[in-house]
């Protein structure tokens, strides 16, 4: 009787405990969050809890695609544009929503003293650029709360992409009231109820959320989970649900016995070396150019990483720059003959020319590093000096003068070539490379007013010819989205956009 009862109590006790755990979701987040501040918040680990903690006037549907949020519906008249907002839409402590939090949260945006990465998103507002550069203050920026549920933009030229923005981190709205020991008040479907530095941020329903009845997971973990190796012996045993990504080296093993749970998908983004034009070496145009050809991209993306992604020789992904613009690969033999003659005409002595490679801790970023390496030793005679850093040194790091080649990259903020065009314009904040060229931005500039598709796809060919040409980065390969998901979640889409809201997922 005494075997009986303990059996059957076992079988309660686990009952209970699957129970207690069926509505919580784990979920491998890469490295630590550099910020969760919805203006300095840079990284894309950033951007995944902010997400889930906050909604703009859009937000995404579960396959990446814009839909209303706390908008719920819009009108436009020329360059002017009013969003009316939802009236059951509040903060997690249960005060409303209203058309100023967006007025209060975009003033602060675009005000110099808030150095936010992302402002340059909100340049077509009209005075927003005056402001930034402190000919105006913030108050006149020209967005206006006609009433608490009712919002005006004024843009100062058409935005074909502006409604996609609008779901961007930069564009959410701020609470009147602070939180009690600056504890973060948010709108979204979940709020912040922990964070444990350098190991996990647990979210929990927003009880306030205007759609709560149809957020199935009660609580969110995002893990820190740098090295993926580690992480994947965690989704192996259980303690995650969806990974940040998976380890290269194991991509056969994965297909052969994880084949359900492994997600590789096409993905709006690219791959690229940055290199720090102020350097006195990589000043040398001729150096930079023999550093590029002499990186044999088919064996980068074939031999080491080996889960899918394409070599690239462009910096914007095919998808965005029209069928007329035919990206074409290149003989690695005669590109590594041209850059040793390349480097002969630069007069330097490779036995005294060492060049650092700055990356952030991953043991994909490390493979990446010391393949790129071993080609410029081969090829060139160039010893590099690897460096890696914890990803919220790492995003500081990389803008100190004294960086010559580092890791970068982007991710496309919205499906438009212009999203990683800006990115190398004088005034961008993340041009780390400090590329300055008057032609490229006047050009840039062209382009967002530009509305004949034919004309614009002219005009975004001549901008990437220019990065090219001038070299302040060298592309490497075009991403795929990789991740590890639990085959009983449900609500789960790949998409190109890579964004994956937990308010959609299930069981």
């Amino acid at each position: 009787m005494k075997l009986l009862f303990s059996i059957f109590y076992t079988l309660i006790s686990l009952s209970f405990s699957t129970f207690a755990t069926d509505k919580i979701l784990n979920r491998g987040n890469g490295s630590e969050v550099d910020s969760l501040n919805i203006h300095q918040a840079q990284g894309l680990n950033s951007h995944n809890v902010l997400r889930d903690l906050y909604e703009g006037l859009m937000t995404l549907d579960a396959k990446g695609k814009p839909i209303y949020g706390v908008a719920k519906s819009h009108e436009v008249n020329g360059n002017v544009w009013v969003f009316y907002l939802r009236d059951d839409a509040k903060w997690s402590d249960g005060s409303p929503v209203v058309a100023g939090d967006f007025v209060r949260a975009w003033r602060q945006a675009v005000d110099p003293k808030t150095a936010a990465p992302y402002t340059f998103l909100l340049d077509n507002i009209i005075h927003a650029k005056k402001i930034m550069q402190m000919k105006l203050p913030p108050k006149n920026l020209v967005v206006k709360a006609i009433n608490d549920l009712t919002l005006q933009i004024n843009l100062w030229q058409p935005d074909s992409a502006f409604l996609e923005k609008l779901s961007l981190p930069i564009f959410y709205p701020l609470p009147k009231n602070k939180g009690e020991n600056h504890q973060i008040i948010s709108n979204g479907a979940y709020k912040i109820q922990n964070w444990v530095v350098q190991e996990k941020i647990e979210l929990i329903k927003n009880p306030y959320y205007y759609g709560k009845e149809k957020v199935y997971f009660k609580q969110v973990n995002y893990w820190v989970t740098e090295n993926q190796s580690s992480e994947l012996k965690r989704f192996r045993a259980g303690e995650l649900d969806i990974t940040e990504s998976i380890p290269d080296s194991q991509i056969k093993w994965l297909h052969e016995n994880l084949s359900k749970e492994l997600h590789i998908s096409p993905y709006l983004g690219s791959f690229f070396l940055g290199l720090n034009l102020a350097d006195k070496n990589l000043k040398n145009h001729k150096l930079r150019q023999a550093l590029s050809l002499a990186i044999d991209r088919d064996i980068l993306t074939q031999k080491v990483l080996k889960t899918g992604q394409q070599p690239a020789y462009h910096i914007i992904p095919q998808e965005l720059v029209g069928e007329n613009m035919i990206y074409t690969a290149s003989d690695s033999q005669k590109d590594k003959a041209k850059a040793k003659e390349l480097f002969k005409q630069t007069g330097l002595n490779a036995n005294e020319l060492k060049i650092e490679i700055l990356y952030n801790n991953s043991g994909n970023q490390r493979k990446v590093a010391i393949a790129i390496a071993a080609m410029w030793r081969q090829t060139l005679g160039i010893r590099a000096k690897l460096l890696n850093q914890e990803w919220k040194v790492f995003v500081q790091s990389r803008k100190s003068i004294k960086r010559q080649a580092f890791r970068s990259g982007w991710i496309a903020d919205y499906a438009d070539a212009l999203s990683f065009l800006e990115l190398f314009t004088s005034s961008s904040r993340f041009n780390f490379y400090r590329y300055k060229n008057q032609q490229y931005d006047l050009l840039v500039d062209k382009i967002k007013v530009t509305t004949d598709l034919k004309h614009k796809n002219q005009l975004i060919e001549q901008a990437q010819n220019y990065i090219l040409n001038d070299i302040p980065i060298i592309p490497l390969y075009y991403y795929v989205s990789r991740h590890l998901v639990n085959s009983q979640i449900l609500g789960y889409f790949d998409n190109v956009a890579d964004r994956h809201l937990s308010k959609f997922l299930y069981r």
